[in-house]
């Protein structure tokens, strides 16, 4: 039914308008944000169609989600509205105590997303996506989440779509050891998997991308992308094909939501063949231009933005 199906929480993200710690921030922009939502949405804006399931709280801010991803073209008819919990919300605390990084504070426990459940699954629309999308944010929510992408995950294989997994490690949300022991799990099936050196540190103890490649290859996936953050990207698949792209330099405004306009834009050019370098080329592009903006989905950029951005229209994905 649609190209790509992703499943996992959205949030309301309140932004902070100002750097510095949130006690002296008096305004803040409203988003709706959360991982997998952010990726459906960089694939329709690749010229794909996407669909993404999850649980939102029956009140104003649910609304508010449902409202923003449908408006972007996502699908959102596998959405289940909780008349019992609350939609999630976080705030970002932009460039303290980093400069140029932002810090997350949740308050998300016990969300609709949260209470995901097998009985909130249609498992023939998982079945008829060619990419399912999820990450290691959703596995951390709850035991009833991880048993939802289990047979999410088993729909997806059993109708020949590939799984793609971002280990997305939340800190917040569980300890190094725990997310490792659950991860490694659902690293061994997926096909295709995403990270980042930090998250590759946590799961196998090494963060040099190519090495970390090649562990992860031998675990399972067919396909590994290692995201460096401002020094660039890398990527490996099982026939041997390798690849690395730097960063570009531009201003960075925010980095969240940067490794979902990755992830969008390399799944995108996958499903319309592209090679593997360009593919490469296309997701850094996209993460790139994504932290010249803040929020979350108003940063993911566009097919025809990444097309100028690259030195041209029409040269991506010819």
């Amino acid at each position: 039914m649609v190209d790509v199906v992703t499943m996992g929480e959205t949030m309301i993200q309140l932004n902070a308008f100002t750097s510095g710690p949130l006690r002296y921030v008096n305004y803040f922009e409203k988003h709706a944000a959360g991982t997998e939502s952010n990726v459906a949405v960089g694939v329709v804006r690749m010229g794909l169609t996407a669909g993404w399931i999850s649980r939102l709280g029956d009140d104003e801010l649910g609304r508010f989600i449902q409202n923003s991803l449908r408006s972007e073209g996502v699908d959102v008819s596998r959405v289940i509205f909780d008349p019992e919990a609350p939609t999630g919300l976080y705030f970002v605390q932009r460039d303290y105590p980093v400069p140029g990084k932002s810090v997350i504070y949740y308050y998300r426990k016990g969300s609709a997303a949260s209470r995901l459940s097998l009985k909130d699954l249609d498992l023939s629309y998982i079945s008829s996506a060619r990419i399912f999308h999820t990450t290691g944010v959703t596995l951390a929510l709850s035991h009833t989440c991880r048993e939802s992408v289990d047979k999410a995950f088993e729909a997806a294989a059993g109708s020949g779509a590939e799984i793609s997994l971002d280990t997305n490690i939340r800190l917040k949300l569980w300890s190094p050891e725990e997310a490792k022991e659950i991860l490694t799990k659902y690293i061994k099936s997926c096909n295709i998997l995403f990270t980042d050196t930090e998250d590759s540190e946590i799961l196998i103890g090494e963060n040099d991308p190519s090495k970390a490649a090649e562990k992860f290859l031998k675990m399972g996936p067919k396909m590994i992308a290692v995201k460096m953050g401002d020094k660039g990207a890398y990527v490996a698949n099982s026939d041997g094909e390798k690849a690395l792209v730097e960063a570009h330099k531009v201003p960075v405004v925010d980095t969240v939501g940067a490794g979902d306009a990755f992830d969008a834009a390399f799944l995108s050019c996958r499903l319309r063949g592209l090679e593997l370098k360009r593919s490469l080329e296309v997701a850094n592009a996209a993460g790139a231009l994504c932290v010249t903006v803040r929020g979350d989905i108003e940063a993911i950029p566009s097919l025809e933005d990444v097309e100028k951005f690259l030195g041209g229209k029409g040269t991506v994905f010819r």
